[in-house]
């Protein structure tokens, strides 16, 4: 991997902006403190608690739309005089290739898990992020991607169940403890994790018994203790895929953008 340093690693999804610092094409990632956005990414990116040193180049990562984009454009440019780079998903890169028939409407963020998942493991993995979406994509040895799915994510579901019926409910907030509800708030957990769990499961079974388990997103450590098989946990896999496409890009892109007088 040949990339410039220092650089700062944006992945920002419905919610908050996850970030990430990389000193140098080798140094492991370092976590930032993540902030949410209350739907102003521009505004949290204003608010990062960031190493002193400017970063050389900023890459990111979003599901904002073009008018978003363009809010954090002005937003890195008033900070730190120099536009980001993007990232996009393409129908192939390092070797990975999508399996959309539109690879622009695969979801950026899958794209760039996958890719991380790709390098991490070339003879094949299932990869999910728990998040608002519960999505699953399965790569082959070969480095295609066999496809995936897109569901419901735990508290989503909770949310889908409360908001199409009339229970009176109390706390949700206890975790599920592995058998069934006796009480509507317990049932309802117990019922969005099983789902979440079902998917996963099935994800798996289909990627076959060789393939490495990757699983990332907020609500990967709730659902970790009740996978089957051997699955590894890594919060930071869209960044390190981030990193993975800022590797693959132009010499020109990797410059960061012109200064502005």
């Amino acid at each position: 991997m040949s990339v410039s340093s220092p650089m700062l690693l944006l992945d920002i999804g419905n919610s908050r902006v996850k970030a990430a610092w990389a000193d140098d094409a080798e140094a492991p990632l370092r976590m930032l403190p993540t902030e949410p956005h209350d739907a102003d990414p521009a505004g949290a990116l204003a608010r990062l608690t960031l190493p002193p040193q400017a970063p050389a180049q900023i890459w990111i990562s979003h599901v904002l739309g073009a008018a978003g984009e363009a809010a954090l454009d002005a937003a890195v440019e008033s900070r730190w005089r120099f536009r980001p780079q993007y990232a996009r998903a393409v129908a192939a890169q390092q070797g990975l290739r999508s399996a959309y028939v539109e690879p622009v409407r695969l979801g950026v963020d899958r794209w760039l898990a996958m890719l991380a998942a790709y390098h991490l493991a070339p003879a094949g993995a299932v990869v999910v992020d728990a998040g608002t979406a519960l999505t699953t994509d399965v790569i082959g040895a070969d480095g295609e991607h066999r496809g995936g799915t897109i569901g419901v994510g735990l508290l989503t579901a909770q949310r889908a169940v409360l908001g199409a019926t009339r229970f009176a409910t109390r706390d949700l907030s206890a975790g599920y403890d592995g058998g069934l509800g006796r009480d509507t708030e317990t049932c309802v957990r117990q019922g969005a994790m099983l789902a979440c769990l079902g998917a996963i499961d099935r994800a798996a079974a289909l990627a076959g018994p060789d393939s490495a388990r990757f699983i990332t997103g907020g609500d990967a450590t709730q659902l970790l203790p009740y996978l089957t098989g051997p699955w590894q946990h890594r919060p930071l896999l869209v960044l390190e895929g981030l990193r993975w496409c800022a590797a693959a890009a132009s010499p020109a892109a990797l410059a960061g953008g012109a200064l502005h007088d």
